[in-house]
């Protein structure tokens, strides 16, 4: 007999007498409820877990959200390169730029599901690659993008081209909600679109994490058409975001080696990394250090370019744990240990690299790394920033965040025979004793110099905040240093949110100022010691209007007080100059080296004892991903 379209009376293998069948069958039919109703509570939970974690569109949602908040808590504290109004790839020329990148208002999710475009007028010029402005979170690293142009947003209408583009990327700065600020640009494509929309969806990161594209309303742009309109996909009109059209028959070829200039490392993205912009730093016999992210860990490491055969070696890769993570550039400090901060813990750490007992002969040579110093968040400091000694041996660095009032301290790290004592200097205030220090210098008097990005103003109503530069005056004999403010930036004709500090061989302060309205992209400025007070001078100002492309170095001082840094600019018709220049004690800036090419450089400047200077460029070299130079001088 059949049992067709019925239970069997075979359950788990035993066979059942035909009385004992019914029983089996509701034993049966209810433990299949039971695991239908199972499934279906498992299904509403992982859906309503789905949902909590779902990527907010914008990126401050995200900051607010538990489930990515966390990863924003150790913002990256790498060197930036310099705010710019636009910044285009180097072979390509702008056809449309909707205005420069804002970094601190908002930005839209371009991943997990979410789409975003934005309008555009490119009078009939092919494009042939776009740069667009991205909240990252630290240390990620944009890989691809899917983008189309279309007649109409979010893809429809008449489709231009459509593609998914590998893109290439460079750091910024980082902002107030702890996200890096890159710049990313797609190259080799073909459209001919006279207007349009700019879709983009399904980025992918190196470590997976949303991307959002900045919004910056359009304000400051100057093309045709800008603002954009602007739309996502998910809530509708969105204000317009930061990008730029590029075409093809661009400004003139990257620098090359040549003369007192040579290459001595071309990045190429695989490797060693790539686009540095953290600089570099050089020991008095030319050995070379700096600092990068991603790795064989994803957490940053630091290398070396050894003077004796120029050979790229990585020291050490940080792995997240209690070594920390996302390094900065590293100082050398006594006996050739270098000196750096990371991302680790709560609030930062100071890091050491010691080299082997023995001389390294090859190009894989593994560096012992340290933690100098875990920062608790009760200590006074969040986010360490830069780094140095003085003659004593002791250790002083800056924190943006932290200090008694939220604003920021200066802190020193002195030895000792446990290890170091950590000791806050001064805690700011934000008010007009300034606010978010962010370089500090050993005068040669032996007091602490200093600038803030915010804070001062004189009454002065700041965008960007003004900044000051400070003084700490050492103490005779126990005490507390005395915080004196030598200038106040008004954030007009004299710039704002000062970044930079050096000191020439008879005591005057050099300074770089981010750009105003009223000011330059770029200004540079002096401020000379007299009769118990400070004169303000601005030294250089850069082009205010039709650049398309600049940047500059960070000040560096050698031991004889000669003042080094490098500039350049490109303007729409490819006029303007890169120039590596020297200021003497006391004197103007005489240039060293002219580059025939494209050269720009920015973050740190390394000097060697033999007044060799080194430092990189984000771009050009050999595959593309950027350099290291020298200049012999």
């Amino acid at each position: 007999m059949h049992n067709k379209g019925r239970f069997p009376n075979v359950i788990f293998g035993a066979r059942l007498q035909p009385e004992s069948a019914t029983l089996a069958i509701v034993l049966t039919l209810l433990g299949l409820i039971f695991v239908f109703l199972f499934m279906t509570l498992t299904a509403q939970l992982a859906q309503g877990q789905s949902a909590q974690n779902a990527v907010p569109p914008t990126a401050r949602q995200a900051a607010a959200s538990p489930a990515f908040a966390s990863r924003l808590a150790h913002p990256s504290r790498r060197s930036p390169a310099p705010r710019t109004k636009r910044r285009t790839s180097p072979l390509d020329s702008v056809i449309y730029s909707n205005g420069p990148v804002n970094g601190t208002v908002d930005a839209w999710t371009i991943n997990f599901g979410y789409s975003v475009s934005d309008s555009f007028t490119a009078n009939g010029s092919a494009v042939t690659g776009f740069d667009f402005y991205v909240w990252a979170y630290p240390g990620d690293t944009p890989l691809t993008v899917d983008w189309s142009i279309t007649s109409q947003p979010l893809g429809g209408g008449t489709v231009y081209g459509s593609g998914t583009a590998s893109v290439t990327s460079t750091f910024i700065s980082s902002n107030q909600y702890g996200y890096d600020i890159d710049k990313v640009s797609a190259t080799g494509l073909n459209v001919s679109a006279g207007s349009g929309w700019l879709n983009l969806q399904n980025a992918s990161t190196s470590f997976g994490n949303p991307l959002f594209w900045d919004e910056n309303s359009g304000v400051g742009c100057n093309s045709p058409g800008c603002p954009s309109l602007a739309d996502q996909n998910s809530v509708g009109t969105i204000p317009s975001e930061a990008f730029d059209l590029n075409s093809g028959n661009g400004p003139p070829p990257c620098f090359q080696s040549g003369g007192d200039m040579e290459i001595i490392h071309d990045f190429n993205s695989k490797t060693d990394g790539g686009s540095p912009s953290g600089g570099v730093v050089a020991d008095a016999t030319g050995n070379v250090y700096g600092a990068m992210s991603g790795g064989q860990t994803g957490f940053g490491f630091v290398y070396e370019i050894a003077s004796r055969n120029q050979l790229f070696n990585t020291l050490y890769n940080f792995t997240g744990g209690p070594d920390g993570g996302y390094p900065n550039s590293p100082i050398v400090g006594p006996e050739g240990v270098l000196y750096g901060t990371a991302n680790g813990g709560c609030c930062g750490l100071v890091y050491s690299l010691r080299p082997g007992p023995t001389a390294c002969l090859t190009n894989s040579c593994r560096w012992t790394e340290s933690s100098v110093y875990q920062f608790t968040g009760t200590d006074g400091v969040a986010g360490p920033g830069n780094l140095l000694f003085d003659h004593a041996g002791n250790l002083y660095g800056t924190s943006a965040g932290g200090g008694a009032y939220g604003n920021g301290a200066v802190f020193e790290l002195s030895p000792s025979a446990g290890g170091w004592t950590e000791t806050i200097l001064y805690s700011f205030t934000g008010g007009s004793d300034g606010g978010g220090p962010n370089s500090l210098i050993v005068g040669i008097d032996g007091n602490l110099y200093g600038t803030t990005v915010s804070g001062g103003g004189n009454g002065y109503e700041c965008t960007p905040e003004c900044g000051v530069v400070f003084q700490l005056v050492r103490p005779l004999s126990g005490g507390t240093w005395t915080e004196n403010v030598i200038y106040s930036f008004t954030g007009m004709g004299d710039g704002g949110g000062p970044y930079n500090l050096a000191q020439d061989g008879l005591g005057n302060l050099l300074g770089i100022a981010y750009t105003t309205y009223e000011a330059g992209a770029t200004t540079v400025f002096e401020l000379s010691p007299s009769s118990g007070s400070w004169v303000f001078n601005v030294v250089f100002q850069m082009p205010k209007f039709e650049l398309l492309l600049w940047s500059n170095t960070d000040l560096a001082a050698d031991t004889a007080g000669n003042v080094y840094w490098a500039r350049a600019f490109l303007t729409q018709i490819y006029g303007g100059e890169a120039l590596l220049q020297v200021w003497p004690p006391g004197g103007g800036f005489s240039t060293i080296y002219n580059a025939p090419g494209l050269f720009f450089p920015s973050g740190p400047l390394g000097l060697d004892a033999n007044r060799n200077v080194y430092g990189t460029t984000a771009s050009c070299g050999k595959y593309g991903q950027g350099t290291v130079w020298m200049v012999t001088h």
